[in-house]
């Protein structure tokens, strides 16, 4: 079952670069010795589920590597050629001894390129194949899960090949040991007659340079595996989030608690609370890809989708005010939600694009309304105090608020999330501490200067 999420949500989460230079969520994660297991990756990246059985699955796979000492030594150089060769626009070598006869006499006598790419990529074929056998034979000392085993199951067919039995009962130590014949009939082998298993073979290793790169990241960044709970009663539970960008994270936990399903977010500004709710953001959007979290625990429900507003622009193709392109974001997920849909919603600052008194009104008007709806999570934030204060009554709402400490006139800020409403009013302080009133105080004084 597909996960459902937008551009804007994926914007927002910066899952991915929007420009060339842009440090983004899978460039973190993006680990992978070969290009293969990159592209691999991406495809992980880019295709979310609420499908349980999968999720388990791919973390069973990982878990796999996280608990065994088992690696597969990848060659990236290795691999790469090996990609070039078999996407190579040579036509294939035909497979008879006349053929291969005049295909290897004519190459000594006048070296080819295409023909030193074929041997070469054959000979490199035949030692990752003897490299990904032991590897099987390591690993089958312990308990394999059920789909590797699968993928393990396909290569053990294709090395039963009698085309591959003779050549690995004496494989060659360099590429001048193949002769002609064995050239053209494995040429023939690997990009005709048997290309797709070969293929899923390629995929596999692709497959297991993911899963190595993800075992490292629990054992070495602190990630973990998320846990499914499949119960009737939506879950989120998790233990020291923090976001996989920053160098020096402050670790949050957070639960939604009995009977409640909107965490209602406060503090002042630079406090950390867009932080917070883009790594809510990126714990469900990551645990539906089946991939480890930034977290030292996460406990949740298979959700249908996420949607995010956290850095809304104006719409001006289509005459949008920012305030219009809220109140159009918030129908639509609204129908979304009408339409059964269990999803997650998270509105960062909402309705920033009006006056103060509809801010209020409207923000007062829908979390009021989102508090009774269950099945569904919502984290909304606010600048607007007064929301707060007036929603306190709400016990169907989690409050957690940022705060602040004023050392000699300066806010510091903790990062951690705590429980409750903030009832700080920083705004003031920190325009006065830029001395933005002198600088411009300095501008008029100027200006009346130069009139006299």
């Amino acid at each position: 079952m597909i996960f459902d999420i937008d551009k804007q949500t994926i914007r927002d989460l910066e899952i991915f670069p929007q420009k060339k230079d842009d440090r983004s969520v899978y460039s973190i994660y993006n680990r992978a010795s070969t290009i293969g297991g990159q592209q691999a990756l991406w495809d992980i990246f880019t295709s979310p589920v609420a499908d349980l059985n999968l999720l388990l699955n791919r973390k069973k796979e990982t878990n796999f590597f996280v608990e065994n000492n088992c690696n597969l030594d990848l060659n990236s150089r290795q691999i790469d050629f090996i990609e070039h060769y078999l996407n190579s626009r040579r036509f294939p070598l035909r497979d008879n001894i006349i053929d291969a006869t005049v295909n290897g006499l004519s190459n000594k006598l006048k070296p080819d390129g295409d023909y030193y790419i074929i041997s070469e990529g054959i000979f490199y074929i035949i030692q990752l194949i003897i490299d990904f056998k032991l590897f099987i034979k390591e690993a089958s000392t312990y308990q394999i899960p059920d789909t590797l085993k699968e993928d393990f199951d396909r290569f053990n067919k294709l090395v039963d090949f009698k085309t591959l039995q003779k050549i690995l009962n004496d494989p060659p130590s360099k590429t001048k040991d193949l002769s002609y014949s064995q050239i053209n009939n494995l040429d023939h082998f690997f990009r005709v007659s048997d290309k797709d298993t070969v293929r899923l073979w390629l995929n596999t290793i692709y497959k297991i340079d993911v899963l190595m790169t993800l075992s490292k990241m629990i054992k070495n960044d602190g990630y973990t595996l998320p846990e499914y709970d499949s119960g009737p009663e939506p879950i989120f539970d998790v233990t020291d989030s923090f976001h996989p960008a920053l160098d020096n994270p402050i670790p949050n936990s957070f639960s939604f608690e009995h009977d409640s399903s909107l965490c209602f977010v406060t503090g002042p500004n630079m406090s950390g609370k867009s932080t917070f709710l883009k790594t809510m953001g990126l714990l469900i959007y990551l645990s539906h890809l089946g991939l480890p979290v930034p977290a030292k625990k996460l406990r949740t429900s298979i959700f249908d989708g996420i949607f995010t507003t956290i850095n809304l622009a104006d719409n001006l193709n289509l005459g949008y005010s920012h305030f219009y392109s809220e109140v159009k974001r918030v129908k639509d997920i609204a129908l979304k939600i009408n339409s059964k849909k269990n999803i997650v919603v998270i509105f960062d600052e909402l309705f920033r694009g009006t006056n103060v008194k509809d801010a209020f009104d409207a923000s007062l008007m829908i979390i009021s309304a989102l508090s009774k709806i269950r099945d569904n999570f919502f984290f909304i934030s606010t600048h607007i105090l007064e929301v707060a204060e007036e929603l306190d009554k709400n016990n169907s709402i989690t409050y957690r608020c940022f705060e602040s400490e004023l050392i000699d006139s300066q806010p510091v800020y903790d990062f951690k999330i705590k429980p409750g409403i903030s009832k700080e009013r920083i705004g003031m302080l920190i325009i006065k501490n830029e001395h933005i009133t002198d600088i411009l105080d300095e501008i008029v004084a100027k200006q009346k200067g130069q009139s006299l």
